[in-house]
Order: structure tokens, then C-alpha cells, then sequence
């Protein structure tokens, strides 16, 4: 006996990814399904036989009421009668009632949200490069869109299309065991039908596809305009920002405009052969009558049965025109879904070890697409605990560097490596845990602010968290927030990207998420930007704290904030120019000097407050 479950929703998906076929694509989230959609084929074939039998009993009852001697007649046809209400009344109900049960309490929440949950997982683990290259809107319209689409072609395709096979095979017997020549519009009509599908549904398919894709470029532009609503409010650039999404919403007019005039094409001539066929069959019946080859209750039963069918095309064919277009969006997403990914990890990636914090680029070489490259052959080496500095004019290649390093992007010559392992050949989960990253451009989630401080460790304990938070001078501004629902504290929400935060207030989330992770190797990158000389003086000692005992690789534009670096660089055109400590280097009077003159002479002479920021968010050698 086949058992219904509601799918485990947040069960391990697959381990292979999506197939890039369509069909494969189909039965890679539908194949762990597949108990529900055997039941709704069972229901299928019951509905269809059900009705069919609706036009059956039609005729019987005009034989039975057209009978001169009316009890003899009951006598003698009550036991079918009473079969076909049966049949009707109780088998019926139960099919459509279990039909109805299982696409609204399984297929629809449950194996929905688990297509979409599979496909996030995936999405989500693509390279860095494939959220570079795609709007965040547009990806998150196919994990969403997609996933129902695949349900609705798989609903549709046994609600519909299965219903009219059986309905359509059940009448041709039915009519055929009347008389055979009854048969022949039904089978005529199948024909026509058939040759209609091969005539529109490529026109159809197409079609659909360009209205997918005109609809998800439209949702693109317009959560890009909404997401930046703050630059459009600052530029007074809502007259601006409306040319490229009128533009979008003309163009999925215009898609969406030429699918539907295929559809009324298809539906227009489907209203012609239904039309056919009611007549074929009323002067085929009514012929057959008038020589007597049938009884009354044979055409009676066959108008019905006709002119169901009929009705039933019309509805198969907007569920058919359902189904490309849903088609068209599953191929639309499986670009996002089934996308290769461009660094997956090595099969049996081990677990980096990385205890130390030794850090060795080794002859790298790397470039953005077919621009010239921004290291070629760049060699360095990172002793453990060791607290570098990096600087150089915008475009340098600071940030690839960061990047390279977090396995963001793969190194086209060379390797990288930490305490001896190849960062290629361990998992990127693994390299991830064992860095922080402190950066000046920090993106909340939006959840509550535990939720963003737990993301680089969640199973830490709230007295953990609540340290992090003293050490992070963040404790004191967290318990005073509240959001719009009343949420206080910790579970208050921080809104898009944590845009109810201040720029310092969000820079004291992310360094408190550092020092709860206490991974070995941290990166600054502006660490302390958004801070004003008071707060940033106030955490310089948590700074301190935190750097202590680790690798650190420190980005900064303000030179003061590197004085007390073990070791500074200075790049320039993917190339080491100069290195030392800052001493050393202002002595060189090469283009650190440079740099250093020319923030200081755009400066006053620093305070006495500004040298012990220095000295506090520095490591004494």
C-alpha cells in the first residue's frame, strides 16, 4: 500500500547537482515525489472514468423513462441504475476529495517549499563570480518562480492532460461497444487536437520563453531601483531610474502580448473543431437512430460524452498553454538553478588545518577576464602571527588580494597556501572559518541582531555573546534599539542590509561577529572607518585584543592606522614597490612617503588624542 508523507522539507537535498537538461532537470526535483504524483494519477483515471459514466447513465435513464410498462422497466434496470449512482455519487466525490487533498496538503506547501529549499542550497554555494555577474533580484525571482513552475507542468500535466487521455480512451470504448461508427468524431476530433498541439506548441514554447524572460529582466530593474532607493532619493532620480524600468515593462508587455495571441489562435480554431465534433456526432447518432442501427439511449449517451471531451479541450488547452509557459520559466531558471559551479570543491576536500597562520603566495598569477592581469608571478610570505600591512593607490590590487585569499576567486598560475596546504585543495567552508574579516563596507541581514552576530558561530552561548558585544563597545547601543514590531535588544531587527544602523553601529556587529569567531588569521579592511576618533579610541584595545596571537593582514587608506604594523606594503600595479616598517619606509621617500605627506599635509598635525588611537590599535612588536 502506497503511504503519503509530507516531504522533509529541510531534509539533505540531493548530492549531485541539477542536471542542465530539461528533462532531467524535471526529474532531478520530482523523482523523491514520486509516490504523490503515482495517487494523483490513480485519481486522475478515477475522475475520468467516473464522468464518463455520467453520460452512460444519461442514456440509461432516457431508455428507462422512455419504457411504456415503468416497473417492468425499474425491475429490470434497477441494479445498473443503482451501480452507476454509486459510482457517481460516492466513487466520484472520494477521488476528486482525495485529488484535492493530496495537491493542497502535499504537492502544493510541502513539495513546493521543498524544490525551493533545494534549489536555494545550490544557489547559494555558487562561486562569488556567479552573484557578480546577476542581480540579486533576478536570482532570488527563479529559486522562488521556478521551483512552482516545475509543480504547476507536473500538476497540470496529470490533471489535464492525463484526465483527457483516460477520459478520451474511455468514451471511444463506450461509444465504439454502441457502435463503432459513433466512435469516429471522438477520434477525429483527437486527431485535430493532436495536429493543433503540433502546430502551436512551438510558437508557443517560444513565446513563453520570451515572456519569462522579459518578466524576471522586469523584476530585475525593478528591486535594483528599489534597493537603491537612497540614491534615488539623493539624486532626485526617480525620473531617471523610471526610463530603463519603463523600458523593461513595454518589453514584457509587448512578450507577454505576442504569447497571448498565440493562445487566442490556438483557442479560436479548438472552438471550431469542439463545434465539429458536437455536430458530427449529433447527425452521425441521429442517422444511425432514424435507420434504426441504434437505440435512443446510445445517442443520448454520446452527446455528452462529446460534448464533455469538447469542454475538457478548452480546458487542456489553457492548461497546455499553462504548461509551456511554466516550461519557459523552468528553462529560464535552470540557468540559475542548474548553473555549473565555477569552484566547487575537490571531491574528498579535506578540513583546512590551520592553527599557526602561515600564509604563502607563491608565484600568483591572476586578471579579471581579458583586461591585463593584476598579479603576475607575485610571491609573498606571511610568517605566523605576523600583523602586515598593505596599502597603494585605488585599483592597486588590495582587495584582489583579500579576495584571492578567501578563495573568492581561483588564482590562475601559482598557489596559494596556509600553514603548507593548498587552499584549492581543502573546502572553502573550512578556509572560511579559519579568517575573519572585519571590512569597511558591512551588509547586514535582515534578521535580528543576534542572528547577525551568531552567522560566523551559532552555537555560541549567550554569555559569549554577551561579552562580544562589551568588547566590541556595542553593548551599550544594542539594548537601547527596538524595531517597528516591538523587538528589543538582541532580537531586533536591523532592516535591509541593516539600514536602521549607523554605519559605526554596523561596524561594531561585524567586529563583534570577529571576536566571537577568534579564527586564526583576520583581515582588516578599513576595520575602523565609520568610527569617529572617540569610538575609536574607545575599541582600540579590543582591536589590540583581538589581533593578538594571530596573522593579520591590514588594509587602510589612513597610513596612521599601520605605524605599528610588523610590516608594510606598498602595491602598485599588482607589484610589491616598497616594504618595511613605516619608519623604514618614510625614510626611503618613495610613494609610502608620498602617501603620508599628503594626508597629513590635508590634516592637522595629529592630536594627542589621534596618536594614542595609534598606539592603542596597535601590536607592539
Amino acid at each position: 500500500m502506497l503511504r503519503l508523507q509530507r516531504p522533509a522539507i529541510l531534509a539533505p537535498p540531493p548530492p549531485s547537482a541539477p542536471p542542465a537538461s530539461l528533462l532531467g532537470f524535471c526529474r532531478y526535483f520530482l523523482a523523491e515525489h514520486r509516490t504523490i504524483f503515482i495517487w494523483l494519477f490513480v485519481c486522475g483515471f478515477g475522475v475520468a472514468f467516473a464522468d464518463a459514466l455520467v453520460a452512460v447513465f444519461i442514456g440509461k435513464m432516457v431508455a428507462f423513462v422512455g419504457q411504456a410498462d415503468r416497473w417492468a422497466a425499474w425491475h429490470e434496470r434497477w441494479p445498473m441504475l443503482l451501480a452507476l449512482l454509486l459510482v457517481i455519487g460516492l466513487l466520484r466525490p472520494l477521488f476528486i476529495w482525495l485529488d484535492l487533498r493530496i495537491r493542497n496538503g502535499f504537492l502544493i506547501p510541502g513539495v513546493t517549499s521543498r524544490m525551493r529549499w533545494i534549489s536555494h542550497w545550490h544557489v547559494v554555494r555558487q562561486s562569488w563570480s556567479f552573484f557578480q555577474s546577476d542581480s540579486p533580484g533576478r536570482l532570488a525571482h527563479w529559486v522562488m518562480q521556478t521551483p512552482g513552475a516545475l509543480r504547476e507542468v507536473a500538476e497540470a500535466a496529470i490533471r489535464a492532460v492525463w484526465y483527457l487521455a483516460m477520459y478520451g480512451l474511455t468514451s471511444a470504448v463506450l461509444l465504439a461497444n454502441a457502435d463503432w461508427r459513433l466512435m469516429l468524431p471522438i477520434l477525429a476530433w483527437f486527431i485535430g487536437f493532436a495536429l493543433l498541439l503540433r502546430r502551436f506548441v512551438p510558437q508557443l514554447r517560444l513565446r513563453a520563453d520570451s515572456n519569462a524572460d522579459k518578466y524576471s529582466r522586469l523584476m530585475a530593474e525593478l528591486v535594483d531601483c528599489y534597493g537603491n532607493i537612497l540614491t534615488v532619493k539623493m539624486f532626485t532620480a526617480a525620473a531617471t531610474t523610471d526610463g530603463p524600468i519603463r523600458n523593461a515593462v513595454l518589453a514584457h508587455d509587448e512578450a507577454q502580448a505576442r504569447h497571448m495571441a498565440s493562445v487566442t489562435g490556438f483557442m479560436t480554431r479548438l472552438t471550431l473543431l469542439n463545434t465539429a465534433l458536437l455536430l458530427a456526432t449529433a447527425v452521425i447518432g441521429g442517422t444511425l437512430w432514424l435507420h434504426d442501427r441504434v437505440a435512443a439511449e446510445a445517442v443520448a449517451m454520446a452527446l455528452p460524452l462529446v460534448w464533455q471531451a469538447a469542454n475538457t479541450g478548452g480546458w487542456v488547452a489553457w492548461e497546455v498553454s499553462g504548461i509551456y509557459q511554466n516550461l519557459g520559466e523552468i528553462r529560464q531558471g535552470m540557468g540559475v538553478i542548474a548553473a555549473p559551479n565555477a569552484m566547487p570543491d575537490n571531491d574528498g576536500a579535506a578540513a583546512l588545518d590551520a592553527r599557526r597562520g602561515a600564509i604563502t603566495f607563491n608565484r600568483v598569477t591572476f586578471g579579471y577576464g581579458d583586461r591585463p592581469p593584476v598579479f603576475q608571478n607575485f610571491s609573498l610570505n606571511i610568517a605566523p602571527g605576523e600583523k602586515l600591512g598593505i596599502v597603494g593607490r585605488s585599483g592597486a590590487g588590495k582587495s584582489t588580494l583579500v579576495a584571492l585569499l578567501l578563495r573568492l576567486m581561483d588564482v590562475q598560475g601559482g598557489d596559494i597556501r596556509i600553514d603548507g596546504q593548498d587552499i584549492r585543495t581543502v573546502s572553502a567552508e573550512s578556509l572560511r572559518e579559519r579568517i575573519s574579516v572585519v571590512t569597511q563596507d558591512v551588509s547586514l541581514f535582515h534578521r535580528s541582531i543576534r542572528d547577525n552576530i551568531l552567522c560566523g558561530k551559532p552555537d555560541t552561548s549567550d554569555a559569549e555573546l554577551q561579552a562580544a558585544l562589551h568588547r566590541a563597545r556595542a553593548f551599550e547601543f544594542v539594548t537601547d534599539v527596538e524595531d517597528e514590531d516591538g523587538r528589543r535588544g538582541l532580537d531586533a531587527t536591523v532592516g535591509e542590509r541593516g539600514g536602521k544602523l549607523s554605519g559605526g553601529q554596523r561596524q561594531r556587529i561585524m567586529l563583534a561577529r570577529a571576536i566571537l569567531k577568534d579564527a586564526p588569521i583576520v583581515i582588516l579592511d578599513e576595520a575602523t572607518s565609520a568610527l569617529d576618533s572617540e569610538a575609536e579610541l574607545a575599541i582600540g584595545q579590543e582591536i589590540e585584543a583581538l589581533m593578538a596571537g594571530k596573522t593579520i593582514i591590514s588594509i587602510a587608506h589612513r597610513l596612521s592606522a599601520l605605524t605599528r604594523m610588523d610590516r608594510i606594503l606598498v602595491i602598485d600595479d599588482g607589484r610589491v614597490v616598497e616594504e618595511g616598517t613605516h619608519d623604514a619606509l618614510l625614510s626611503k621617500d618613495g610613494l609610502y612617503a608620498r602617501l603620508w605627506r599628503q594626508q597629513t599635509a590635508e590634516s592637522q598635525p595629529q592630536s594627542e588624542t589621534a596618536r594614542s588611537v595609534n598606539q592603542s590599535i596597535s601590536v607592539k612588536g
